[in-house]
């Protein structure tokens, strides 16, 4: 072989083919790495906001991360606030109906994609010692919920790292076979040509591979939708249940409807069931009270027994007396809308993706009849 074919051999499209590939997978695998999604992943712009060392703060967002005594809380999509905590730390969680009531939980329950207000003083780190953090029960249930999207994202991304690996291994392959065609200076040209077409067609797998990067950070930017949404309920359907004169009995009727309501959440997700009963003004108003409470209940017992509707999908049943008439208590007519008990389904918006339904509603015909409405409420 003369200096020339040596000179040919030594830069052939085969090697600088190669070299293009090696640089376009390496831009693949770079991609792939940025699109991955996990708990404590920041963006590039990311900024860590510092608290002044003994002023009094509060915030709110989205748990990040937590190590040890260390929570990352995302306040917005540029912003992130280290909170730090200790023994006296209090930790608690809103319940009731209206959310007035606190119970005291522990730092375990401080989980990545939970919503909390925190407050207190700037430490000389520029970190939040935080002295109260507040969570709502149903963001707690809907972080745990996320946890467990964001893990499958994370297995797809390993996949696709291996096999832009597996696709590094092959090009190593080709170059290889480049060597033994600098050896073979006969067949040089037939050689190149085959090895155009090999480099074609791993430049496709890796054009492959950008598009199901580009996949994963479609599903990484809805999962962020759905986190945004965790806090948020839309009313999917509701029924009306009305009740005879001082009574909080049930009726075939009413239990009917109720049955059409229960079918309705056989394959709902993500919904809460909120019920309250109320009364006419008819009667002693302490009275009245307690047997708005009674309606309610026995709502609640009959989509718990016969629906099998989970306890945790039931909130608290409210008895709210005589407030929020429905019609006119003047009226005989007025005062048999007011003996009832609303249902309505509500369904978090978070976890079927902003997918809610239109609302829907149903209401149970009055029931027989009482001779005498002037029993007390």
């Amino acid at each position: 072989m003369n200096i020339s074919t040596r000179n040919l051999v030594s830069h052939s499209p085969l090697q600088r083919n190669v070299k293009l590939f090696r640089s376009a997978l390496s831009g693949a695998v770079m991609a792939a790495a940025l699109c991955s999604f996990t708990p404590i992943a920041q963006s590039a712009e990311t900024q860590t906001r510092n608290i002044p060392d003994g002023t009094a703060t509060k915030v709110h967002g989205v748990i990040e991360s937590h190590d040890g005594n260390k929570v990352r809380l995302r306040e917005d999509a540029e912003t992130v606030v280290v909170i730090s905590t200790d023994d006296s730390t209090r930790i608690t969680m809103k319940s009731g109906l209206f959310g007035m009531s606190k119970k005291t939980a522990g730092a375990e329950q401080l989980v990545p994609g939970l919503f909390v207000d925190a407050e207190g003083k700037g430490d000389a780190n520029g970190e939040l010692a935080a002295n109260k953090i507040v969570y709502q029960p149903n963001a707690a249930k809907m972080a745990r919920s996320a946890d467990t999207r964001v893990r499958p994202v994370e297995s797809r991304t390993g996949k696709l790292e291996a096999r832009a690996t597996a696709t590094e291994g092959r090009a190593d392959q080709l170059e290889s076979r480049a060597g033994e065609v600098e050896k073979r200076s006969s067949a040089l040209e037939t050689k190149q040509q085959e090895t155009t077409q090999q480099v074609a067609a791993v430049k496709e797998t890796a054009t492959q591979a950008g598009d199901s990067a580009h996949q994963a950070n479609a599903g990484v930017s809805k999962l962020g939708d759905r986190v945004t949404n965790l806090d948020e309920y839309e009313p999917k359907t509701s029924a009306t249940v009305l009740f005879a004169v001082n009574s909080a009995k049930l009726t075939p009727e009413a239990k009917n409807d109720l049955d059409g309501l229960i079918k309705q959440l056989g394959d709902e997700k993500g919904y809460m069931v909120e019920v309250a009963g109320f009364a006419d003004t008819t009667g002693n108003a302490d009275r009245n009270q307690m047997l708005s409470e009674k309606r309610a209940q026995s709502v609640v017992r009959y989509l718990q027994e016969e629906g099998n509707v989970p306890l945790r999908r039931i909130l608290a049943p409210a008895g709210l007396g005589t407030s929020h008439a429905a019609a006119d208590n003047k009226s005989s007519e007025g005062r048999k809308q007011n003996r009832r008990v609303e249902v309505k389904v509500l369904v978090n918006r978070g976890i079927v993706g902003g997918a809610a339904g239109p609302q829907t509603s149903s209401s149970v015909a009055p029931q027989s009849s009482v001779n005498s409405e002037t029993a007390a409420r």
